[in-house]
C-alpha cells in the first residue's frame, strides 16, 4: 500500500507538476473509505474473516498485474493513475475492518491495544521496505516494474494468510441479511454517544492530519530536488515513526487512561506539523516525519481499540468499518492541503494544518470531559 501511495505521487506530480493534482489523487484513493467503510464492516461480521482478508489480497494482486500493464502501454496518462487508486484503494479498503476485527479476535479486549500496535508495526515495517524499493526501482527501472514488484507482494502475502487457522474468540457468523447489519450499525452510531464522539474527533484529525502526504511529492521534487528515490525515503521515514509508535504503545499503553492519551497524541500532532513547515534541509524534514508518522501511528491505534471496546462484541466488525468511515474523510483534508499549498506555499498549507490540529486536542479535551477518562 506504501508502495502504491509513492507510485502514485510521483506519477502524478510528474504528469501535472500539481500539489493540487496530488490532493486529488489521494483523495480519490481515501474516498473509498467513506463510501465503503461502513459496508467493510457488515462484511466483516457477515462472513469469516480470513477468507476475506485472502479473497481481496488476491484481488489485490490481479489489480495490481493490469495497473502494470496499462502503465507500460501508456505512460503519462493521468485518468489511468487516478483510476488505478480508486480501484486499489476499494479492494484494500473491503478488508481493513476485518484485519482489524480479526486482530480483536486473537488477542481479545485485554490485549486489544497490544494485538493493534503489534498489526500496526507489521504495517509500518511494510512500509518502510515498500516505500524504499517502490521509489528506488521507480528511478532505476520505471514505474511498471515498479509495480509488478508490489504484486509479487501481495501473492507472498497471500500464501501465508493461507495459513490462518485460528478463528480466535470469535465462535459464531451472524448468517442475518447484511442490511440488517447495516441498520443495527447505524443504530448503534446513534445511541453509543462515547462512539459518535470518537467518529467525530477521529475525521477532524484524518483532515487536518494525516493530509500532510499530498505535499511530500511536491517537497521531494521541487524543495529538496530529490525526485523519486528521495520520496520514498520520505515515505520510509513514516514508517520508521509508526515502527517506533507501536512498540511504545504494546509496550507501556494498557488499560488506563486511552482517552487522555488520545488527546495529548492529538495536540502533539499538530505541534509536530508545526515543526515539520520549518524544515528546510531534508534530512531535517526526515527526522521530523518520524515525529510525525509516530503519533498519526499512536491516534490510529488508539481510536482503534477505543471504539472496538465501546461496542458489543457482535458489532466489532461494524465498529472498525465506522472507524473507516470517519478516516473516509480524509479526501476533504488532501483537497484543502493541496489547494492551501498552491495558493500559499507547501509551509503554510502544513502550518495552518498543524494550528488546527492543536486547536482540535485542546477544545476536544475541555469540551468532552467524558473523553480523557475513558
Amino acid at each position: 500500500m506504501s508502495g502504491e501511495q509513492v507510485i502514485i505521487g510521483i506519477l502524478i506530480y510528474e504528469i501535472t507538476n500539481s500539489s493540487v493534482w496530488v490532493g486529488i489523487a489521494l483523495a480519490l484513493y481515501y474516498l473509498p473509505m467513506l463510501v465503503f467503510g461502513l459496508v467493510s464492516g457488515v462484511m466483516a461480521d457477515w462472513m469469516d474473516r480470513r477468507v476475506l482478508i485472502r479473497r481481496v489480497e488476491l484481488a489485490v494482486f490481479i489489480n495490481l498485474i493490469i495497473f502494470a500493464a496499462l502503465t507500460a502501454l501508456s505512460p503519462g496518462t493521468l485518468w489511468l493513475v487516478i483510476t488505478f487508486a480508486v480501484v486499489s484503494a476499494s479492494i484494500r479498503d473491503s478488508a481493513y475492518a476485518a484485519k482489524m476485527s480479526y486482530t480483536y479476535d486473537l488477542v481479545g479486549g485485554q490485549n486489544v491495544v497490544a494485538g493493534l500496535s503489534l498489526l500496526n508495526l507489521s504495517t509500518r515495517v511494510g512500509q518502510l521496505v515498500g516505500s524504499l524499493l517502490a521509489g528506488t526501482i521507480v528511478h532505476l527501472y520505471g514505474a511498471p516494474i515498479a509495480i509488478l514488484s508490489l504484486a509479487v507482494s501481495s501473492v507472498v502475502a497471500y500464501i501465508l494468510l493461507k495459513r490462518l487457522r485460528s478463528a480466535g474468540q470469535r465462535k459464531t457468523l451472524e448468517h442475518v441479511p447484511i442490511l440488517h447489519n447495516l441498520k443495527e450499525c447505524f443504530s448503534e452510531m446513534r445511541t453509543n454517544t462515547v462512539l459518535f464522539m470518537l467518529i467525530i474527533i477521529t475525521g477532524v484529525v484524518e483532515m487536518f492530519g494525516f493530509s500532510f502526504t499530498t505535499v511530500l511529492p511536491e517537497l521531494a521534487t521541487d524543495q529538496f530536488d530529490v525526485g523519486a528515490e528521495g520520496l520514498g525515503q520520505m515515505h520510509a521515514a513514516r514508517a520508521i515513526g509508526g515502527i517506533i509508535a507501536a512498540l511504545i504503545l504494546t509496550t507501556f499503553v494498557g488499560q488506563d487512561r486511552r482517552g487522555a492519551i488520545f488527546l495529548s497524541v492529538i495536540v502533539a500532532f499538530g505541534a509536530a506539523l508545526v515543526l515539520f513547515s520549518t524544515a528546510d534541509q531534508f534530512i531535517w524534514a526526515l527526522v521530523i516525519l518520524v515525529l510525525v508518522a509516530g503519533v498519526a501511528s499512536a491516534s490510529d491505534v488508539l481510536t482503534q481499540s477505543m471504539m472496538q471496546l465501546s461496542v458489543p462484541d457482535h458489532l466489532r466488525g461494524r465498529a472498525m468499518g465506522i472507524w473507516l468511515f470517519a478516516i473516509g474523510w480524509a479526501p476533504v483534508g488532501h483537497l484543502e492541503m493541496g489547494a492551501i499549498a498552491e495558493a500559499f506555499g507547501v509551509d503554510t498549507a502544513l502550518m495552518v494544518n498543524g494550528l488546527a490540529l492543536i486547536a482540535v486536542g485542546i477544545i476536544a479535551a475541555i469540551a468532552v470531559p467524558r473523553l480523557r477518562k475513558l
